[in-house]
Parts: structure tokens; sequence; C-alpha cells
């Protein structure tokens, strides 16, 4: 820590006035900026060192804080006499800025007079994802002089071509929606997110996500600088993404990392409901009875994590379709078991897995059901019936992971009894 950060953190803690304290909060405010320009003075000083290593460090330190004075100091880099400034400048600006000014400015240096610079606005432009490049790209690989240029073109214009085509913004995403009587993919994401990138290089370079996502018109937001976008939809963390309809009414989504199957599921789903979130939320409260509505409302909130609010619709769905007709009520039960068990609430839980496993004893999770129920009735001194549960799972399912922590728990079950019997 800097000298000036530590005296007045200390101002911060021993200040005793509310004009103190506004004070200090002030000043500690100015000196974090004035820290941070310093940091982007020093790693602007290194990308003029002759060390490759250290110059591609310092590049990948500035994209990663980002900012319009990093925006500004690779525009300005572009034109520097330096090719290896310019091959830096062209790669990063891209990284930390999607404006169509920039891209531009991209494209210009398709026709820079050093090749390495040529190869890296190449490689930029395909990592950007922007389709707008793709007519510039198939010109390179036509025309451009250097051999290897023209192979990073061609390799550019296979993964633009074949990956998800972004539109820019949300309204627009709306208009061509409306337009095309499509549902809208909205991906919100952050630039320096190690989540975000592992969804980007994994399920969303996936083939059969691809092929489905043509279905919708897809919008990738960058949450940090949209952020009145992101509040609007209630975002609240990278990556998130949410199938909208054309007037951005939520009818799903999938917050973080997940299989290829539940976002594919979830695809399927958003291709053939027109009952928005919103929507199912208004018929849910008009009529407790609407099950699927209940469903929906349920489901969503339980997918953030918001087990207190997916109560009341579980309630609703178990108790309007008790003979499972739509295909709910089951899985209904588990995740109100499951929300009881994480409150802390062990036997309103255990009784929601026994209900469970009794009406429906094939229950497709019943590995879990059984996991969860014994856990329940350990935590409320049914030793002998949890015991007995947990059994039950590893003698059902060996090779589950489930039983591998149900065995686990059994272990632990056993060892505490053996302390406890050394104590009598």
């Amino acid at each position: 820590m800097t000298g000036r950060l530590y005296a007045l953190r200390e101002t911060l803690r021993f200040a005793q006035s509310d004009k103190l304290w506004a004070l200090a909060a002030i000043l500690l405010c100015c000196c974090v900026l004035s820290t941070r320009a310093d940091q982007i003075d020093d790693l602007v000083a290194k990308l003029g060192s002759t060390n490759d290593e250290e110059r591609a460090d310092a590049a990948d330190a500035l994209t990663h804080i980002g900012g319009t004075r990093v925006e500004k100091q690779f525009r300005e880099m572009l034109t520097s006499s330096s090719p290896e400034k310019r091959q830096v400048a062209v790669t990063g600006l891209l990284q930390v800025s999607d404006s169509d000014e920039d891209l531009e400015r991209a494209h210009a240096t398709l026709k820079d007079e050093n090749s390495i610079v040529r190869w890296s606005a190449v490689t930029a432009l395909q990592q950007s994802g922007r389709i707008e490049a793709i007519p510039w790209l198939e010109e390179v690989e036509k025309s451009d002089s250097t051999e290897s240029v023209r192979e990073a073109a061609t390799e550019a214009l296979g993964k633009l071509r074949s990956g998800i085509h972004w539109v820019k913004t949300l309204p627009e995403a709306q208009k061509d929606a409306k337009r095309l009587k499509k549902p809208i993919f909205a991906y919100f994401f952050l630039r320096d997110s190690e989540y975000c990138q592992k969804l980007e290089e994994g399920l969303l370079a996936d083939k059969s996500v691809i092929d489905v996502a043509e279905e919708f018109v897809c919008v990738k937001i960058d949450a940090a600088k949209d952020g009145d976008e992101a509040r609007k939809l209630d975002v609240r963390g990278a990556p998130t993404i949410l199938l909208l309809d054309g007037d951005a009414n939520e009818m799903s989504r999938v917050a973080g990392l997940v299989s290829k199957d539940q976002l594919l599921s979830k695809l399927d789903e958003a291709k053939r409901s027109k009952l928005t979130f919103r929507e199912a939320r208004r018929l849910a409260l008009q009529n407790p009875g609407d099950v699927q509505a209940n469903w929906k409302v349920a489901e969503t909130y339980l997918e953030e994590g918001n087990e207190n609010l997916a109560e009341a619709p579980l309630r609703n769905v178990i108790d309007h379709d008790e003979e499972n007709q739509y295909g709910y009520t089951d899985k209904a039960m588990f995740a109100l078991g499951f929300a009881m068990g994480k409150r802390g609430e062990y036997g309103k839980a255990a009784y929601s897995f026994e209900k469970l496993l009794e009406r429906w004893p094939q229950y497709k999770d019943r590995d879990k059901a059984l996991y969860c129920l014994g856990l329940s009735q350990l935590a409320i001194g049914q030793k002998d019936k949890g015991r007995e549960h947990l059994e039950q799972l590893v003698k059902e399912f060996p090779d589950s992971s489930i039983a591998k922590n149900g065995q686990a728990a059994l272990d632990k079950l056993k060892a505490k009894e053996a302390i406890s019997d050394q104590g009598k």
C-alpha cells in the first residue's frame, strides 16, 4: 500500500465528525483514481519495451483495466511508427471497445504495411465476433500478399461464419425479433470474467447450441458498460443468458455455467413457449390453480436462488395437480423439500421428501431424494431412519456420485457413534 493510501485510510479510521468522514472519503476516492492512473502510466511505458513478453503482459493488463483512457491509448498507438505498438493496439482495442468507429479502425489496419500487424488485425476481428468483418476478411483471404495473413483470414472466416451472429444492442435485437417473429437470446457478459470466457469457449462455441441459436435474435451485452440494461432486466451477475420476447419480457434465464443439456432445454422451451415470466407471474397471482404459470414462476425463482419466493408457487403446483398431470408436481415436491432444508427446516424437508418417494417411488432423481431425506432425518435426530435411507441410496445407486456422498455421511455417523460409545 502506498503512503498516501495508508494515511488516508487511517484518516477514515479515526475521523469522528461527519465532515471529516466526508472529506476523508473524497480524498480516498481521489487517491484511488490517482493510483489507478499511475498504474496505467506504468503499463503504457512498458508497451515500449523491447522485451516481447513484458510488452504482451502490459497490454493484457491494460485490457483488463479497460475504460476510456485505455481505449484512447490504444487508438493513439494505432498511428505509431512502431509496428510492435500498432500490433498491440489493434489487438487490445477490440477487447476494450465494441464501437463501430473502433471496428473501422481495425478494418483500416488490414491495410497496414507490416504483415504481423495485419495478421493481428485479422485475429482481433475474428475474436470480436462481429459479422460485419466477414467481407473485409474475404478480401484479405483473396488478396493479401502474405500467406500467413491469408491463412489467418481463412480460419477467422470459418469461425465467424459458423459462430453465433450477435447484434450489438437490445433495442436492435427487439426490432429484429418483431420483424422476424423470433425470441431474443440476450447474453450478458463481463470482459474480465473467466466464467464468461469458459462459457464462450465451451457452450457458446458448441455446434448444437449454435444451430439452435439461429432460431433466436442473439445480442451480446457488456453488463459493465450497459449497466442500465442489466439493472432493468434484474441481471445480477455474469454470465447470464436471458430469453426474451420481442418486447424484452423475460421468458426464462440461465445464470452462471450450466450443462449443455440444461441450456438446450431452456432454448427449446423458449421456442415453444409464448408465456413470459412477467405474464406467468400475473396469471399465478390471479389463479393459484394455474399449474403451468405457477411452475414457470417457481422454476425461474429457483434458478435465481430465490427459494423463499419460489415456495408459494411450488405449493400451488402441489395442491392443484395431485395426480401430476402436467409433470411438475414431483419436481415441485423435491424443490420444496430442498428449499426447506436449505433454510434449516429439516423436519418439513424430511416430510416433503418422504411424501415424494411414497407417491413416486421411481422419481427420476430418486438418488438425490434419498440423500436429502437421509440427511434431513439425521439433522432432526432420526438416526435410524436417516441411516436406513442413506444405506438404501448406496445399495440402489452404487456408481452414483450422490451415493459416494451418502457413504461419506454414513462413515461420519459411524465415527461419531464410536466416539460416543467410548465416552460411556
